[in-house]
């Protein structure tokens, strides 16, 4: 407290300036403490905003100071300038946390994470909470706090071991199980997870499996395949759902066709059959007996005249924390290549398409408006992607995954997105005569980037407001991912506008197979726009690493999600590093339509044409069929 006191004396006795030479002295000096801090030149920065210390009384300001003096272990002046703060809110709660856990008192750091959470939602806090309570052996309230690290953000993969270790040791083993399985998903050679794992299903036993498994296939056998009509005179799209199986098993409503150039099958409604590759050939099966039906080569096609396919355990999302293994029902045909392994295809109309990828990309509950702007992207992007042949190497137009869009068949389709398709029907973006790439992701955080996939003319760039846009100080930019601006996503107020994330020594050698103090620096070579990288350099005791694009930089860093972020590493007091923080802002590329945006601005009475004006400046919407 004497140093806060001090502080505020020395500022009450500084000559008087005028507020705006005050303003810009300020500004400069709080631009140049963040320039050093980016370069993770931690003690420069202090020097600089300690002789200035008339600027520390703002809550800001504090905050920062009080933050680089726990990331160089300078705990009781870290403590004297937090505690000193009239106006604290949720970072001044958080940091006073984190260094009376450096400082190895728990308590005290339980009642600040606590503090800090009342005033605003975050996962540093929560896990900080579940490590402390997981360390005293508190398994049941350790489990409380990972399950609300998972609830806020999904993205924080490694919560899965913890939580799963935590249900373990309370004898809470099948839902022990279910995170521990998710945790394999993400981590599938880590010894730690395959160890745990294999310990729960000891746990558990047998029965357990053989019960589950014989009530998924009766599950199975109830599930209804409806008669549809299909679409006609509209295009086509092949919509590639698996590559590299060594076998599949599906069913049909109806009656249907299988065939190549030679053979042809006439497959029975409502049976299961298994197809397998072996020598280079497809073995058509019958799933429950194994019986062979017929020998294929490829390609081979299953058709049917109005009934959907059940294909069984579909991946999508694979090692992203949405991975999941599951089953799909699809209209249109199947198509059937051998590349390596097998390759799955959807032959099938692009509206039908589309009433597959809207309740995958956006919620079905978002206001109509905001459904028809997704529906006119989707299907730009699509026409677009058949235009292209975007994956003519593999023989299909689009993917089913994030890469292109997300596409989960009938098994999805609600009402109110398909009626938002019907309504759009034929309908796509154009700049200059031609279809475009009409990107979209979750959230922006805030700020649109129009630089991720190279600068286009019709990506939307600045803030995703009617605020005018301006390039952001560096200290600006230091704030951005800590604070809550108002924007039109931000009423999305979860880990998809502000997230963050921490690893201590612990967990950063279970996620990136090294050890912490081996990290030397993380220097920014190329910055991209909204506070985001595009090159980043990593230099360790042993190899210098260099990451070049948002998936890139995003998956190495354990699947961030996104890079627009800041990093913050705690050395000890001699100089070793101690734990790693990222501060994140937005969920996706930034780039195109932010959906949260997009359902902000429907429900504010926007029409689906002024989002997409708002998005894809310079483009009109035509009707294309």
């Amino acid at each position: 407290m004497i140093f806060g006191v001090f502080l505020l004396a020395l500022f009450v006795s500084l000559p008087h300036e005028s507020f705006a030479e005050n303003q810009a002295s300020t500004q400069a000096i709080l631009d140049s403490a963040s320039i050093y801090k980016e370069a993770m030149d931690y003690d420069k920065a202090i020097q600089v905003l300690e002789s200035n210390p008339q600027i520390l009384a703002d809550t800001d300001s504090g905050n920062f100071l009080g933050r680089l003096y726990y990331l160089t272990s300078q705990n009781s002046k870290a403590i004297g300038v937090l505690s000193s703060l009239k106006n604290k809110n949720y970072l001044t709660y958080l940091y006073l946390g984190l260094v009376y856990e450096d400082l190895g008192n728990t308590q005290l750091a339980v009642n600040n994470y606590i503090a800090s959470l009342r005033l605003q939602k975050n996962t540093i806090a929560l896990y900080r909470l579940g490590k402390i309570y997981y360390k005293r052996k508190n398994y049941q309230k350790a489990s409380h706090f990972f399950a609300r690290v998972i609830a806020l953000d999904s993205s924080i993969r490694l919560a899965n071991f913890y939580l799963a270790e935590c249900l373990l040791n309370t004898g809470n083993y099948e839902e022990a199980y279910t995170y521990s399985a998710r945790g394999i998903n993400f981590y599938p050679e880590n010894p730690d997870i395959r160890k745990q794992l294999m310990e729960i299903k000891d746990k558990i036993g047998k029965t357990f499996f053989v019960e589950t498994k014989k009530a998924i296939e009766k599950a199975r056998e109830l599930v209804n395949l409806m008669f549809y009509k299909r679409e006609k005179n509209i295009p086509f799209v092949r919509v590639g759902l698996a590559t590299d199986l060594t076998d599949f098993t599906f069913r049909c409503g109806g009656d249907f066709v299988i065939s190549d150039s030679k053979q042809v099958f006439n497959g029975e409604k409502n049976k299961f059959y298994t197809i397998v590759l072996k020598e280079k050939r497809l073995y058509l099966k019958d799933y429950k007996s194994g019986v062979i039906y017929k020998k294929y080569n490829s390609p081979v096609t299953i058709k049917s005249d109005g009934y959907p396919f059940y294909v069984l355990d579909i991946t999508y999302g694979e090692t992203n924390f949405w991975h999941k293994r599951i089953d799909r029902i699809y209209r249109g045909d199947l198509r059937i290549l051998i590349d390596g392994g097998i390759t799955l295809i959807n032959v099938i109309s692009v509206e039908e398409y589309l009433y597959g990828v809207l309740p995958a990309e956006i919620s079905p509950k978002a206001d109509m408006e905001a459904l028809k702007a997704q529906a006119v992207a989707a299907r730009s992007i699509a026409i677009r992607s058949i235009l292209n042949q975007r994956h003519k190497e593999k023989n299909f137009d689009v993917c089913a995954d994030v890469h292109c869009q997300v596409y989960q068949g009938v098994s999805v389709e609600k009402d109110a997105t398909n009626k938002a398709v019907n309504e759009t029907r034929g309908e796509i973006i154009i700049y200059k005569k031609e279809p475009i790439e009409a990107v979209y992701h979750s959230n922006c955080g805030g700020c649109l980037r129009p630089d991720v996939f190279g600068k286009k003319d019709y990506y939307a760039h600045g803030f995703d407001s009617k605020k005018s846009f301006k390039p952001f100080s560096p200290y600006e930019e230091e704030n951005w991912c800590t604070s809550y601006p108002e924007s039109f996503c931000s009423h999305s107020k979860t880990a998809n506008y502000r997230w963050q994330r921490v690893y201590d020594a612990e967990d950063f050698a279970f996620i990136f197979g090294y050890d912490l103090k081996d990290l030397q620096k993380i220097i920014a070579k190329e910055k991209g726009s909204c506070v985001s990288y595009k090159v980043l350099e990593i230099i360790t005791s042993k190899e210098k690493t260099t990451l070049t694009g948002d998936l890139n930089i995003r998956n190495y860093f354990d699947n961030l999600r996104s890079s627009a972020f800041k990093i913050d590493v705690k050395f000890s007091a001699d100089n070793v590093p101690k734990m790693l923080f990222f501060w994140g802002s937005g969920f996706g590329h930034g780039a195109g339509m932010c959906q949260d945006g997009a359902e902000y601005m429907a429900d504010k009475g926007y029409t689906y044409q002024e989002i997409l004006e708002h998005y894809y400046p310079h483009t009109e919407v035509l009707k294309r069929y």
